[in-house]
């Protein structure tokens, strides 16, 4: 069961891809564009990973105290664990899994909330993406992509009431009923627009952290940046490798070579920002889990404690002398007060 469980398939097209990427990309150039790293814009990048971090936590656990669930740590806790079990799922489909760390009752409105919260990260991108346009086409296909953007976002400005909408109707299948009985308050009527800004904002945060990496090993402008992040993103996030890795990276190489830049350069910035807005988070997560465990069993063995032998076991276990031995033994005899019979004179 645990062998059919492990994507076999990504994880081989993974190392391939990464075979490949070794193959046509020189080691020297790699270790040469680490050399040449300048420590500025690292430090910027690590700050903008930071601030993208920040907007992640603060709109999912305001998108979990909109459903009246307002301890942060649940929320870290769900989100921190999505991240590590996208980790180790094909394009990170395992951030859906948040339920997981949700008590049952609360699984399938989480669910809810996450398929929101990625919806709203998706259409960041298709933004991001639309943007890009004006400096990979000439206009008027530009302009139809922005329409086709505007297309899209009456979906996604309706999609709680949406949400309500189907689980209305899931109510009447016998399949799914039991998970939609309460969907109608699961999937609350959340301020669409405010949570819209918030992922756009991240998704520039993401922006800025790739372009300040891309600068660190190569002097680059910003507009090589925007209009081949959201194509490098997308490439990585499609369930084909083992978390992305490799596609990314033979993306990042093929797409930003028209810029002049480097294939040593534009693998190790992908590779960095891979450690840093997936990798770091997840171990993060996973560390989490890990010690809330191990806490757990250790509070459990401290309550344990040694008990008393109930009293009927008490009784049971006392030695009690056998009547054969009482009656053989007689009592001492006193010499001194010893009396003679009458009929013994």
């Amino acid at each position: 069961m645990l062998v059919r469980s492990i994507p076999w398939k990504q994880i081989v097209i993974s190392v391939g891809v990464l075979v490949v990427i070794v193959w046509r990309v020189p080691f020297g150039g790699l270790r040469e564009a680490f050399r040449n790293l300048e420590t500025g814009s690292l430090l910027l990048a690590l700050f903008s990973f930071l601030v993208l971090l920040f907007l992640r936590a603060y709109k999912w656990h305001t998108l979990m105290a909109a459903a009246g669930k307002r301890h942060l740590g649940q929320s870290l806790r769900s989100l921190f664990g999505g991240f590590a079990l996208g980790l180790i799922t094909p394009g990170r489909l395992g951030e859906l899994g948040r339920c997981v760390f949700v008590r049952e009752q609360e699984r399938t409105q989480v669910v809810l909330l996450t398929v929101f919260d990625r919806l709203l990260d998706f259409w960041a991108l298709l933004t991001l993406m639309g943007v890009s346009l004006f400096w990979l086409v000439p206009h008027p296909a530009a302009i139809f992509g922005v329409a086709v953007w505007l297309a899209f976002l009456p979906v996604v400005m309706g999609f709680p009431a949406l949400i309500s909408r189907a689980s209305q109707l899931a109510r009447k299948s016998r399949r799914f009923r039991r998970h939609f009985m309460d969907g109608s308050t699961a999937m609350p009527l959340v301020p669409t627009l405010r949570f819209a800004i918030m992922a756009v904002g991240a998704m520039v945060a993401e922006l800025a952290a790739f372009f300040f990496l891309l600068h660190a090993f190569f002097p680059t402008g910003f507009t090589t940046a925007l209009a081949t992040y959201p194509y490098i993103v997308l490439a990585g996030d499609l369930p084909v490798s083992f978390s992305g890795v490799g596609v990314r990276e033979g993306a990042a190489a093929l797409l930003l070579s028209p810029y002049a830049v480097p294939s040593g350069a534009a693998v190790d910035a992908s590779l960095v920002w891979f450690f840093f807005a997936v990798l770091v988070p997840a171990v993060v997560g996973a560390i989490w889990l890990i010690s809330e465990r191990v806490r757990a069993r250790m509070r459990k063995s401290d309550r344990v404690a040694p008990q008393a032998d109930p009293p009927w076991i008490s009784k049971a276990l006392t030695p009690v002398p056998s009547p054969i031995i009482a009656e053989s033994v007689s009592p001492p005899c006193d010499v001194g007060q010893s009396t003679i019979s009458p009929l013994s004179v």
